[in-house]
């Protein structure tokens, strides 16, 4: 990179085009690609980066590509708004290697003031130069028959150098500390960029028609890009199949103890307790669990295919009937009946309500219950409430019961809580 230059290719612009066209589309690309990893991690580090190529690209697209194609850019105001642009970008670019990993808590906000960002800098790219104008020092100057860029040129290419080593460093860091292999790829990429600029600030061919080793650099800075872009998202494939399938075994247990088990333990209970012959009603009665137990199993079978499920105002009133009739509560409904709601949605209240249903049976030792469904806001908030014993709920958190209704919540996008203190009663809200 230190060479000034080795006369690759003279008097050839339409190579040059060649290469920021390559530069700028494989950039943008990159951009995208970690634009689709910030929407499955939420992370800021990765907002800043997403940022960081996309104005590296639209700088590269607007003001070299397009002005390269009506003809040379020398003296050209699109040099300084190119550069301003590009620094802007490399600025970003390392502070994403350093900034915290923290989960951004409203995304889609958080986009929004992304795209202003690129859109904000973009427009002052091309202020600056017009405002300034004629107190802009020329692009390059012939000295002694060899072309050499404006000091302040010159020194913002050092700058971006330095730079790009840095993030380089942060980038490697960070790969070592948390064994992320695009991180490992961005460092790569970092010292290409590195190179690039210092041998622009050593040879300004990127001022005039010819190419270089800093566009070779350039050019290398993007292909690493591209591949650290594609390995991801190899990455992301091989480890999605894992998590659907972690997933549905989750669901399936879920439904398993929310449905099958429930009817089993009904069974259990009662069989332990018979004592010879068993009287027609408790005959029929566990005639009823295991017809139930049944239908639970195929039920569980069927969701794997199947996720069709009746109105959630409908399927909670049969639902809800049917613990309260096993266990003998009695069970206040209070259900709004205009509320639309997806079938996995609807699917995972019902189930949320017979579990809290069927734990204030077993441990509140109240015999009274209420279910409510209201609509709040773009929200549904079901609330399941008793008058019994109540219990404290940080010693009793990890319980499957309450595990799986929090996990049955948190799939569908829903958050629940469960409120209760010794001698007060509790209650259970799952808000979707």
């Amino acid at each position: 990179m230190l060479v000034p230059h080795v006369g690759l290719i003279y008097g050839l612009p339409a190579h040059q085009v060649t290469l920021e066209t390559t530069a700028s589309l494989v950039t943008l690309l990159a951009a995208f690609l970690v634009f689709g990893r910030l929407r499955r991690n939420s992370r800021l580090n990765d907002l800043v980066l997403a940022v960081a190529l996309a104005i590296i690209a639209l700088s590269n697209l607007i003001f070299s590509m397009l002005p390269m194609l009506m003809g040379p850019v020398t003296g050209n105001p699109a040099v300084f708004s190119a550069v301003i642009g590009r620094s802007a970008g490399g600025v970003l670019f390392t502070a994403a290697a350093f900034v915290p990993r923290a989960r951004l808590r409203r995304p889609g906000r958080a986009l929004g003031l992304a795209a202003a960002a690129v859109l904000g800098i973009l427009v002052l790219a091309v202020v600056i130069p017009r405002v300034f104008g004629s107190g802009l020092p020329p692009v390059v100057m012939d000295t002694h028959h060899r072309v050499r860029a404006a000091p302040v040129l010159v020194v913002m290419e050092i700058v971006a150098a330095v730079l790009a080593v840095t993030a380089a460093t942060g980038y490697l860091r960070r790969s070592e500390r948390l064994g992320d292999e695009f991180s490992c790829w961005l460092a790569v990429a970092a010292v290409f960029a590195a190179a690039s600029h210092a041998n622009y600030a050593l040879d300004p061919s990127i001022y005039s028609a010819r190419v270089s080793l800093g566009d070779i650099f350039r050019a290398c800075f993007c292909i690493v890009l591209l591949i650290g872009s594609i390995r991801e998202i190899q990455a992301y494939w091989r480890t999605l199949t894992s998590a659907i399938v972690a997933e549905e075994r989750r669901r399936i247990a879920r439904d398993l103890h929310d449905g099958l088990s429930q009817e089993l333990a009904y069974l259990t209970r009662n069989l332990s307790g018979l004592q010879g012959a068993a009287d027609d009603k408790t005959l029929g009665q566990l005639q009823i669990s295991v017809n139930r137990a049944r239908l639970a199993a195929r039920q569980a079978i069927q969701r794997i295919e199947v996720a069709d499920r009746p109105v959630v105002t409908d399927a909670l009133t049969e639902a809800a009937g049917e613990v309260a009739e096993r266990f003998g509560l009695e069970l206040e409904l209070d259900l709004a009946s205009d509320i639309g709601m997806a079938p996995a949605r609807a699917d995972a209240l019902v189930r949320i309500a017979c579990e809290a249903l069927t734990n204030v049976a077993r441990h509140s030792g109240s015999r009274r219950a209420s279910l409510i469904l209201r609509r709040d806001g773009g929200r549904v908030r079901m609330q399941v409430r008793d008058s019994g014993d109540g219990f404290d709920t940080a010693a009793c958190s990890d319980g499957f019961g309450l595990t799986s209704m929090r996990e049955r919540a948190r799939s569908v996008g829903g958050e629940l809580h469960v409120s209760s203190e010794p001698g007060a009663g509790s209650r259970v809200e799952a808000m979707l």
